[in-house]
């Protein structure tokens, strides 16, 4: 067996067929689908056990709920294909997509992860779509800093890619944590010896409200933010990519400015986050070099002048006073 489809399922009743279908009616056959049902309380365990019984390639695991990655690791547990990848249950893939990259797999066996496109909020006003031209990169030294210069971390996706098992040998996705692709995907990344930026396909990523990528909980953001600042500091410090480091933090400050408007954090918890960039500043005269809108330039002058704390404390004061 080829390819391994791991989909996670909690509280997507209304959502959950049309995901299941969409991967059935794929022309690509040789290929299980693992449905993991994470103790959903609705009736997405009887939709799961209703496709298992009407197609063999249909697997089902029924669990206590753990969460996204704890759903997403238990089915990497049990796939037995040589590849891997993921659906989210709200989700679907369009037609031909894993037929023309597992061509291109099985070509390129040494391909170690391959990326499709993908629409994000799909079928909504924000709708976006993010494509490829395609490019082979190979060598280690080289794939993690082109990703960075690719700006790879604002499409963390785990569900666009198409992974070999074997990269999941020694990696889980972190249980207990949500924007988990955030910490694993960089970590996949720095791994590789080879990657493929493939044009074909696409994956369709809907907005769905009930989503935890929807949660803006001071707990629920906070693993965000403290993910991207890792990835800020390891681009500055081990790869010495000053540009690239200094666009990634000025992210780590929209979402600490995001972490700030979150209520559920202690006054204390609000300050460590801050800390985290205490010693972090780009100087005005780098910053208005930055390819930057005139708006965003005068924004990031307060953190340039005040400091990381004083910045999204006041520019989530001033984003609650304009809502």
């Amino acid at each position: 067996m080829k390819l391994s489809i791991i989909v996670p399922v909690y509280k997507v009743r209304r959502y959950l067929q049309r995901c299941i279908e969409s991967i059935l009616q794929q022309t690509y056959t040789d290929y299980e689908l693992i449905l993991v049902d994470d103790g959903s309380p609705d009736s997405c365990g009887a939709i799961c056990d209703r496709f298992a019984q009407e197609c063999d390639k249909v697997k089902v695991i029924h669990k206590k709920n753990g969460g996204l990655s704890s759903a997403r690791n238990a089915g990497l547990a049990v796939a037995q294909g040589e590849y891997i990848t993921f659906v989210d249950g709200d989700d679907t893939v369009a037609s031909g997509t894993y037929y023309y990259n597992m061509r291109i797999l099985m070509s390129n066996p040494d391909i170690d992860i391959l990326e499709y496109p993908i629409i994000e909020h799909y079928e909504s006003p924000r709708s976006r779509v993010l494509s490829f031209s395609p490019e082979k990169v190979s060598g280690n030294e080289n794939i993690f800093p082109d990703w960075i210069k690719r700006k790879g971390y604002e499409h963390c996706f785990a569900c666009n890619k198409i992974y070999r098992a074997d990269m999941f040998m020694f990696v889980r996705y972190p249980e207990g944590e949500v924007f988990e692709d955030t910490f694993v995907t960089p970590t996949l990344y720095e791994s590789c010896e080879n990657i493929y930026y493939s044009d074909c396909g696409f994956y369709y990523y809907y907005d769905n409200e009930d989503s935890i990528s929807k949660s803006y909980s001071f707990k629920s953001q906070r693993f965000l933010y403290r993910n991207l600042v890792t990835l800020y500091k390891k681009v500055r410090d081990e790869y010495k990519m000053p540009e690239e480091a200094n666009r990634i933090l000025l992210r780590c400050l929209d979402n600490l400015t995001d972490l700030f408007r979150c209520s559920g954090g202690e006054k204390e918890e609000y300050k460590k986050a801050a800390e985290m960039l205490k010693e972090s500043r780009i100087d005005i005269k780098t910053l208005y070099k930055m390819d930057l809108t005139p708006q965003n330039k005068i924004k990031y002058t307060l953190f340039s002048l005040m400091g990381a704390y004083v910045h999204g404390r006041i520019l989530s004061l001033l984003h609650k006073k304009l809502c």
